[in-house]
């Protein structure tokens, strides 16, 4: 999800050997340390999202049909050849964009059509300080933020299902920035000689990680538990942190199952949503 400290992870991640690309977005005021984000990655998402007819700010879902309509296999193939073009010159690439959990069929595909090993690093936030930020950044209101934290993280999660993944919390990255990241290495299996980069990792624990850039501190158990719709972004988060904590594995816990019944609360309050009172 936006907003999640996943510029400062993506930046780090590098550290450990990917190629994250060379045409980066800008940074921003609200960014100063840059977004880590290729312009032709988030150029394409951008275009499948207005394909749908939608921006990253909308609440609605997306129905897995659509990301079958001709329009996006269009968008598919032009994003096999960027990859083609941009990235797989390289053994070891990564690409980071907040859109793309909610966007998973779609690059589920390109990356098939590739044939690519693909592995998954998945960055969580507090919701509570996610909405904060959304909050400060542009205004957006409590219970559209977490609406928002919602259909991005729960209905497509399950696509990283049977492949390797895992999940990094922000605040914890912050406080144990080498640790979080042998943590990565370890995870996604990669090659020991990326991992193996001390001073590069040492550097920017000391230097990128200011711990001054979180600006909003809550506990993981701190949750406005006034509305249906933040109890279920409470309660997937907490999910997810335990996965953050490696107190559960996905693949010997009820996780699955217990996130599909989470995408079937979130479906129900939708539709509640979309029916006039």
């Amino acid at each position: 999800m936006h907003r999640s400290g996943t510029s400062a992870i993506a930046r780090c991640l590098r550290a450990l050997g990917p190629y994250l690309g060379d045409n980066f977005l800008n940074p921003e005021p609200d960014n100063p340390t840059g977004f880590w984000e290729d312009k032709g990655i988030f150029d394409i998402n951008e275009r499948v999202l207005a394909a749908f007819g939608i921006s990253w700010t909308d609440v609605c879902l997306i129905e897995r049909f659509r990301f079958g309509e001709p329009r996006i296999a269009e968008l598919q193939r032009e994003a096999v050849d960027y990859l083609r073009g941009a990235f797989e010159p390289h053994a070891l690439w990564a690409f980071k964009d907040p859109r793309t959990v909610r966007l998973l069929p779609f690059w589920g595909g390109v990356l098939d059509e590739l044939g690519r090993d693909v592995s998954y690093l998945i960055v969580i936030r507090s919701p509570r300080s996610v909405a904060l930020s959304l909050l400060r950044r542009q205004g957006t209101d409590p219970a559209t933020a977490h609406r928002l934290w919602l259909v991005h993280m729960v209905p497509y999660l399950s696509d990283v299902a049977g492949k390797p993944f895992v999940v990094v919390d922000y605040d914890s990255f912050l406080r144990e920035p080498r640790e979080q990241l042998a943590r990565i290495a370890r995870a996604l299996n990669l090659p020991a000689s990326a991992a193996a980069a001390p001073s590069e990792i040492d550097r920017l624990a000391a230097e990128f990680l200011d711990y001054g850039l979180r600006h909003s501190r809550f506990s993981r158990f701190d949750f406005d538990d006034g509305s249906d719709v933040s109890r279920l972004t409470g309660e997937a988060y907490l999910w997810l942190y335990e996965l953050a904590c490696d107190r559960i594995e996905p693949g010997t816990s009820p996780f699955w199952p217990v996130w599909a019944g989470i995408r079937m609360r979130l479906e129900q309050l939708e539709r509640a949503r979309a029916i006039p009172s």
